[in-house]
């Protein structure tokens, strides 16, 4: 596969040190780490909200060689507690309305958008970013305003989008479960990538991740401590086939 954004060597006095990333075209990657891990900065940092003279590459050009416009048309970001609105409503915001369903944001397409709850921003945010069809979006810790429901729809959503119009997504979050939506994991603690490959492979990792203050979900746990037993082979996630396979 091709990588789109690679992160080499990134080092920061204040946060990171020697920070190597790279994401996959047509992936949803997730970062993940404890509070105050810098996963925000980063994201401000690829939006180039934050300059830097680190080499930080987007499709194998430094991203402080874009102009700012050809930037924006590639890279699209959600950071919910920046969110601002060009417009009045959702409606005057867009261009593709097939979004609002695929969102399932019609109730607010012709509200005020300042009238607004934060998670009806989110989503209205989200729109306008997918609106501009970028290659690239990111997303900061945006799913800790929806429940469980709401988090496999939008993920559905991001799927059958991504699959049309060739989209990277990049997600930080605290919330472990989160990862099991997308292709891989990254896990920074101590200032620099301490975990990284597929989700299901870095949550095995019980030992460390606790020490940097993720919870593990709830599955992945019952599945690590299973296998310690020799009770199983592999995480399960699903609850009914993991009680099925140990009542035979």
């Amino acid at each position: 596969m091709t990588k789109i954004i690679e992160i080499n060597s990134f080092s920061d006095d204040k946060l990171f040190e020697n920070l190597n990333i790279s994401v996959e075209k047509n992936t949803i990657t997730t970062i993940s780490g404890s509070n105050s891990c810098g996963k925000t900065t980063l994201m401000r940092i690829l939006n180039r909200e934050i300059i830097t003279d680190n080499t930080i590459l987007l499709n194998n050009t430094s991203i402080n060689d874009y102009t700012i416009r050809d930037y924006t048309s590639l890279v699209q970001t959600v950071i919910p507690l920046e969110i601002v609105f060009n417009e009045k409503t959702l409606e005057k915001e867009l261009n593709n309305i097939d979004l609002v369903k695929g969102l399932r944001i019609k109730s607010i397409l012709n509200k005020d958008l300042s009238t607004l709850t934060i998670k009806e921003k989110v989503l209205a945010q989200l729109a306008i970013a997918l609106d501009n069809k970028p290659e690239v979006l990111l997303l900061d810790n945006i799913f800790i305003y929806f429940n469980d429901k709401e988090k496999e729809d939008i993920f559905k959503f991001l799927r059958s989008y991504q699959k049309k119009n060739k989209l990277t997504v990049v997600l930080t979050t605290i919330d472990l479960n989160d990862s099991l939506y997308t292709d891989y994991l990254y896990i920074i603690g101590n200032k620099t990538i301490i975990l990284e490959g597929k989700p299901l492979e870095v949550l095995e990792k019980d030992n460390i991740l606790n020490k940097v203050g993720l919870n593990i979900p709830f599955m992945a746990d019952l599945s690590v401590k299973l296998k310690d037993y020799d009770l199983i082979d592999s995480i399960i996630l699903d609850k009914d086939r993991m009680v099925d396979i140990l009542w035979k």
